[in-house]
C-alpha cells in the first residue's frame, strides 16, 4: 500500500512541477531562471525518491508514461536501483530507455553512459568498455570526458597500468586533479619493472611521476630505493634532503629503505644523515635512526628526549623508547616495560586517510576506503590531548 501511495504522491509533485513551470513560462520570466526552478524541482523530487523502498521504484518504473518530461526521472531510478545493488534492474531500465530513444539524440548518450556504469557496477568490464569505446566515437564532448574516465577506472581495476596511464593523460586537460592519479600509475608501472630488473625503465618511469607531481612521496621514495640500488650515494642524500624538507611526515618510511640497501653501515648516508640533522629540525624517527646507528648515540637520544618534552607525541615517545633500547647499558625494569610499550604502540593505527578517515597500521598509496591516491598520512598523534 505505501508504494502505490508513494508512486501517486510522485505523479502528483511531477504534475503539479509541469503545471507550475508552465505558468513559470506563460508568465513571460526569462527563460533561464524558469529553467532553472524546474531543474531545482526535479532534484527535489528525486531527493523524494531516495528514500523509497525498492517496491515504490519497482512500481514507479513500470507505471510511469515514459516520454521527453519523464526521461530524466527514469534514468534516476535505473541509478538508484545500481546503488542499492540491484544491477540487473539498471540495466534493464537503462537498456529499455535506450532502445526508445532516437540515436542522434543527446539523451542516448547520457543513457548509454549509466548503461556502462551499470555494466562496472556487475563486474561485466568486457560489455561495459564496447559501450564506453561506442561513446566516443559521438561527437558528444562532456559524454566522451566521462566515458574516458569510466575507461580510466576499469583500467585502474584491472591494473593495466599503461592504458591507465594513456587515458589519464588524455583526461589531464580538462581534469588537471588527476595528476595525483596519473603519477601513482608511473609508480605502479615503476613497481612492476622494478620485478623484471628493468632499474633504467623504473628510474625513467619515476622521473615522468615527479614531473607530473612534483609533491609524489611514493616517487621520491622509490627513487631513493633505485638510487641505493645503483650506488648513488650523492643522489639518495639528495633524495633524503629532498624528503625531510618537503615532507617531513614520511620520515619513517626512509628506514626500511635504509635497512634494506645496509644503508647504515656506509659512512656517507650516515654523514648525511648527521648534517640533515644538524642543519635543520628533523622528525624524531630520523633521529632515531641515528642514536642506533651513528657513534654519538647518546647526543642523539638527548635531542630526541628534549623534543619530546617541547612536543610530546606518540610517535617521538615510540622512537624515543626504541633508540634507549638500543643500548646495552639500560636497566633490566626497562627492558622488560619497552616491549609492552612498543607493543601497545604498535597496535594502534599509524596512517589515516584525509579524505575518508580510514585508519590502519600499513602505508598504502591508494585509500582502501575511498580509493582515493595518496590521501594516506602517517599520524601525528599528540601524546597529550
Amino acid at each position: 500500500m505505501s508504494s502505490v501511495v508513494a508512486v501517486l504522491l510522485f505523479v502528483l509533485a511531477i504534475a503539479i512541477g509541469w503545471v507550475l513551470g508552465r505558468r513559470s513560462l506563460r508568465s513571460g520570466a526569462p527563460g533561464a531562471p524558469a529553467e532553472q526552478s524546474l531543474q531545482e524541482r526535479v532534484r527535489s523530487i528525486h531527493s523524494l525518491l531516495d528514500r523509497h523502498s525498492d517496491d515504490a521504484l519497482e512500481h514507479l518504473s513500470q507505471g510511469l508514461a515514459l516520454n521527453v518530461d519523464t526521461l530524466e526521472s527514469h534514468v534516476h531510478v535505473g541509478n538508484l536501483f545500481r546503488r542499492r545493488g540491484d544491477i540487473e534492474k539498471a540495466i534493464q531500465i537503462h537498456q529499455e530507455l535506450l532502445s526508445r530513444v532516437p540515436e542522434g539524440d543527446g539523451l542516448a548518450a547520457r543513457i548509454s553512459l549509466e548503461l556502462a556504469r551499470d555494466f562496472i557496477a556487475g563486474g561485466l568490464l568486457g560489455h561495459a568498455e564496447q559501450l564506453l569505446d561506442e561513446l566516443l566515437q559521438r561527437d558528444e564532448p562532456a559524454a566522451s570526458v566521462e566515458a574516458l574516465d569510466e575507461l580510466r577506472r576499469i583500467a585502474e581495476r584491472e591494473k593495466n597500468w599503461s592504458r591507465a596511464i594513456e587515458l589519464a593523460s588524455r583526461l589531464l586537460p580538462q581534469r588537471p586533479q588527476l595528476k595525483t592519479g596519473l603519477a601513482n600509475y608511473f609508480c605502479e608501472l615503476a613497481q612492476e619493472k622494478t620485478r623484471l630488473g628493468e632499474q633504467s625503465a623504473t628510474h625513467e618511469l619515476l622521473r615522468e611521476a615527479l614531473r607530473i607531481d612534483r609533491n609524489c612521496v611514493r616517487a621520491l621514495l622509490m627513487r631513493l630505493d633505485c638510487e641505493l640500488w645503483r650506488g648513488d650515494l650523492a643522489a639518495a642524500i639528495s633524495s633524503m634532503r629532498e624528503l625531510l624538507v618537503a615532507h617531513q611526515g614520511f620520515a619513517g618510511e626512509l628506514l626500511p629503505i635504509l635497512r634494506r640497501h645496509n644503508s647504515f653501515a656506509t659512512p656517507e648516508v650516515l654523514a648525511g644523515l648527521r648534517a640533515l640533522a644538524d642543519e635543520q629540525e628533523v622528525p624524531s624517527s630520523v633521529l632515531a635512526m641515528l642514536a642506533e646507528n651513528d657513534a654519538d648515540s647518546m647526543r642523539w637520544r638527548e635531542r630526541m628526549q628534549a623534543r619530546l618534552q617541547q612536543q610530546p607525541s606518540w610517535q617521538g615517545l615510540m622512537d624515543f623508547v626504541a633508540a634507549l633500547g638500543a643500548d646495552k647499558d639500560d636497566v633490566e625494569s626497562f627492558s622488560r616495560t619497552r616491549p609492552l610499550l612498543l607493543g601497545l604502540y604498535g597496535a594502534m593505527p599509524h596512517y589515516r586517510c584525509g579524505n575518508c578517515g580510514f585508519a590502519g597500521r600499513e602505508m598504502h598509496w591508494q585509500c582502501p576506503g575511498c580509493h582515493a591516491w595518496n590521501s594516506i598520512m602517517p599520524i601525528q598523534a599528540p601524546l597529550l590531548s
